[in-house]
């Protein structure tokens, strides 16, 4: 019972731990990743990163069930929500991270192909599509966080099961997409939209923190039969509970909008770059200000190199300073003289 709990300190955080179902699945995930790392090194090599990666999100996992984040989750609403952002944010990173479902494909043999004609279908696709998971990520924060099912999830266990799976699931199809990677049809999704959708899950992250944080009243009364008497307490756990979903889940979000940003301006040729149009602007009054060479330059490798368009470029310059509409500092002088 969460009643008897010693409270919670760095030493009864590290040393408790629990027994979970999941422990199975995580145990089938891992084996069945690193057969298809041995399988795909008959034929190429695997990234060793990409495996650390995987088996770091499933680490990841454990913590948050089966220590003493997932003992005290059941007592207090904070700690519960630190292991919420886990679940729906760090492990799903790591395992798009570890790339799983490349890791299939390339080690299918025969059957790669069919298994990447599967994975671009239309029927997945629709799965995957950005803007169904964001609405998924939404609606499940939103669900289970403000709505009954809070409450509910506390009276009926199978319901914790539940909202573990909906949490991975629904973080696992938001960011599938926007770290980009995997061989499905958003494989290639462009990088400002991966931004906007980053930026824009911000707004339930926000919608949920702060609700919390200024609530009057518990969403899960019964909370209370399950806690500790040296906890706070349950508004103001839930306030802080508020203020972690509120800061940890914009911070993540906006942390990977920088990343991506930084990897767009990486891996985006000259040819898109705003200092390349400015140039090419310039580049095209140069030439044009050339009476009677505009066709000859427009086709030169260097209208820098043109005297003449130099000397027209400049005369350009002279007849639009020392035009009707401009005045100079020294000139406005002059004329306020008496």
């Amino acid at each position: 019972m969460t009643q008897h709990l010693p409270p919670l300190t760095w030493a009864t955080g590290l040393t408790s731990w629990q027994l979970s179902p999941w422990d199975v699945l995580v145990a089938v995930l891992a084996a069945v990743y690193l057969a298809g790392v041995a399988r795909h090194r008959r034929h190429g090599r695997w990234p060793a990163w990409r495996t650390v990666a995987f088996l770091s999100g499933l680490a990841v996992f454990v913590l948050a069930v089966n220590s003493g984040i997932g003992v005290y989750s059941e007592a207090l609403v904070w700690v519960h929500m630190v292991q919420h952002l886990m679940l729906i944010m760090a492990v799903p990173i790591l395992l798009i991270a570890g790339r799983p479902l490349s890791l299939w494909v390339a080690a299918g043999g025969d059957s790669s192909q069919r298994r990447e004609r599967f994975l671009r279908s239309r029927a997945v696709g629709m799965v995957t599509h950005p803007a169904s998971s964001f609405v998924f990520y939404a609606a499940v924060l939103v669900i289970t966080h403000l709505t009954v099912f809070a409450q509910a999830r506390l009276q009926h266990p199978w319901l914790q099961h539940l909202e573990i799976a909906l949490y991975l699931v629904s973080g696992y199809l938001l960011f599938l997409p926007l770290l980009g990677g995997e061989p499905t049809r958003w494989q290639h999704f462009p990088h400002a939209l991966r931004v906007v959708v980053l930026m824009a899950g911000m707004l339930p992250d926000t919608l949920v923190g702060v609700v919390l944080m200024m609530a009057p009243q518990p969403f899960a009364p019964a909370y209370r039969l399950a806690r500790p008497e040296w906890g706070p307490t349950l508004l103001a756990d839930q306030h802080l509970a508020g203020a972690i979903m509120w800061f940890f889940g914009d911070a993540t979000m906006a942390v990977l909008a920088l990343i991506t940003v930084r990897i767009w301006l990486r891996t985006s040729g000259p040819e898109t770059g705003f200092g390349s149009w400015l140039e090419s602007a310039r580049r095209s009054a140069l030439t044009h200000t050339a009476t009677g060479t505009a066709p000859a330059l427009d086709n030169a490798d260097d209208v820098d190199a043109d005297e003449q368009a130099l000397a027209d470029y400049n005369a350009m310059l002279a007849r639009l300073h020392h035009s009707p509409g401009h005045s100079s500092p020294h000139r406005s002088e002059q004329e306020n003289q008496p």
